[in-house]
């Protein structure tokens, strides 16, 4: 049996979880820039409410930024790798129920361990992932004149 459709669908899933890769590689190498904490600096003091925020330290908040980040990234990565695993199980139909499992699980844990960024690739992976589960192997025809009478 064919699954073209939980293929297509995970690897949509694959390339929507790489979109907060790529934003966390770009925040963690701009992290330790001088004009991007300055950037930051002037964000914060130029903000509406400015005066409630009271004092900030920027070493502290940088770094909270850079493990926040982190979390992101190495989730999105899990979630991709995952895929991948489910794509393997899905070709050629060798375990279509434990595929749309993992997908199911990936699609729910790994929306809310990239904070959201995710919520359209765990989507993906949802749709791919029921997919696999509810199509069921078509029994083949029988054909009247190959059974043998007793």
């Amino acid at each position: 049996m064919k699954r073209t459709a939980e293929i297509i669908f995970t690897v949509i899933g694959i390339l929507l979880y790489a979109i907060p890769v790529v934003l966390a590689g770009i925040l963690l190498s701009v992290k330790d820039n001088p004009d991007f904490r300055a950037e930051i600096e002037r964000g914060i003091n130029t903000a509406p409410n400015a005066d409630e925020l009271g004092n900030i330290n920027m070493d502290q908040m940088i770094d909270f930024l850079g493990t926040f980040t982190t979390v992101i990234l190495v989730a999105a990565v899990l979630a991709i790798a995952l895929g991948v695993l489910s794509i393997v199980f899905l070709k050629g139909d060798k375990k279509p129920k434990a595929a749309g499992i993992i997908l199911i699980i990936t699609a729910i844990v790994m929306t809310f361990g990239t904070v959201g960024l995710g919520l359209f690739a765990g989507v993906a992976y949802l749709i791919a992932g029921i997919i696999a589960l509810v199509r069921k192997k078509k029994k083949p025809a029988e054909d009247p004149n190959t059974l043998e009478s007793y």
